[in-house]
């Protein structure tokens, strides 16, 4: 995998997407921060800015990512605040080697670090508006977020492998056991549709004049909109009853949320902690990855993330 990115040098990189744009680049590029894809901003000698994001090998089929362009095109086709992929001679999507890779327009903005009540809910009416659009895109190549599908097949991973330690495979087994007992039936009742998946603070853009942004769809999924809003809580939902109530009254203005799904945001957290720990496995030969996650794999590690599962289930 390191060497296929290593292919990336600069020269390469700039006459890659010079040949895709049809425009003279400047020599200046700039990498942003992302471990899982290799993104980079360049800019044009004419100072036109683009974002090009080259796709993880073996992440993602040519399909899948045609999905997340397919929403973001039907979303910003809806006016709704999200940067779609550039479309050259009617592609989205291009190739380096068994690399994908994409180019955006560079849309300014500034980080939102924390939500008040207004933006709570402009953030609600975003969301909704968004889940509305997702809700009609039907034949999706996206993953459905459900237990059956995701924390299955991160659980067999880990247990057929040899990275938990002895000590901690038994108890790991039995405690994911149960959580797939006790989430799934719970998790199934529930609506899904086409959704962001990976909704917090860091992907929320704000424009002045404009404001907030939906950016960043590369784990969109069929899941339930309260996938879309746990990571955004600065606490459980317990301690969030204001926000949740700020940001109800955005997303009600479009369409009703499922508040029966409220209650499943404890398991979607658990779901999201294991399919990290199953990325973490698959990515752990890469030259970078220990420096990156330095307590991953660690006995502490594994003793937390069962304790976790277990405080969850009892």
């Amino acid at each position: 995998m390191q060497d296929v990115w290593d292919l990336l040098d600069s020269e390469t990189l700039l006459r890659t997407v010079e040949g895709i744009l049809a425009v003279k680049l400047a020599n200046l590029i700039v990498p942003r921060n992302s471990y899982i894809n290799r993104v980079f901003e360049l800019k044009s000698v004419d100072q036109e800015k683009f974002i090009v994001k080259f796709y993880r090998p073996d992440r993602w089929n040519k399909e899948t990512i045609l999905s997340e362009h397919h929403f973001l095109m039907a979303l910003s086709a809806q006016e709704i605040p999200v940067i779609p992929p550039l479309i050259i001679q009617d592609n989205s999507i291009f190739e380096f080697g068994n690399i994908f890779f994409t180019i955006f327009p560079k849309i300014g903005g500034r980080a939102v670090d924390e939500l008040d009540k207004e933006a709570w809910a402009l953030v609600g009416r975003l969301l909704a508006r968004t889940h509305t659009i997702g809700a009609t895109l039907q034949g999706s190549q996206r993953a459905p977020w459900t237990p059956a599908y995701v924390t299955e097949m991160t659980t067999r991973l880990l247990l057929n492998s040899d990275l938990l330690p002895a000590d901690f495979r038994k108890p790991f087994e039995q405690s994911t056991h149960l959580f797939l007992k006790i989430a799934s039936p719970l998790l199934e009742k529930e609506p899904r549709s086409l959704i962001h998946g990976d909704c917090h603070l860091g992907n929320l853009l704000h424009r002045p004049g404009e404001g907030i942004f939906l950016v960043d769809f590369d784990d969109c999924c069929i899941g339930s909109p309260a996938q879309d809003l746990w990571m955004l809580l600065p606490g459980t939902p317990e301690e969030c009853l204001p926000e949740i109530e700020w940001f109800l009254e955005g997303y009600s203005v479009f369409r009703d949320f499922p508040l029966s799904s409220l209650k499943t945001i404890p398991f979607l957290r658990i779901m999201r902690r294991l399919h990290y720990a199953g990325w973490c496995a698959m990515q752990r030969h890469d030259l970078g990855f220990h420096s990156h996650f330095p307590e991953w794999g660690s006995p502490r590690y594994w003793n937390e993330l069962i304790r976790d599962i277990q405080s969850t289930l009892y």
